[in-house]
């Protein structure tokens, strides 16, 4: 995610709520990466994410992979940090569903 002014908190650091949309959106897409986008419902019941490190004004990336899934539940694990780094400044993991179309 490149850095935008918009997405920064009051100290300068990425703020929490820009990490955790990152963090979703990538928990979710480890998940489609088993299903295939389709036309069903789809939505994040639980998420749990753990800062490590205050994530600086820099362009940040997201890696994900799904760790356990049941039926239409899944369990991503999502770690974050700066492009070309390999520090992981923030992890959690995205329990998301996918309710395929009847």
């Amino acid at each position: 995610m490149p850095w935008q002014d918009n997405n920064g908190a009051a100290d300068g650091s990425l703020h929490d709520g820009a990490m955790l949309a990152l963090l979703d959106t990538t928990g979710a897409m480890a998940c489609f990466t088993q299903t295939g986008f389709t036309a069903g419902r789809a939505a994040t019941p639980s998420i749990q994410a753990q800062v490590l490190a205050p994530l600086p004004r820099a362009d940040v990336e997201a890696r994900s992979r799904v760790a356990f899934r049941d039926g239409d539940l899944f369990w991503s694990d999502v770690e974050i940090g700066v492009v070309g780094k390999e520090e992981i400044l923030a992890r959690g993991t995205v329990v998301y569903r996918i309710v395929p179309p009847k």
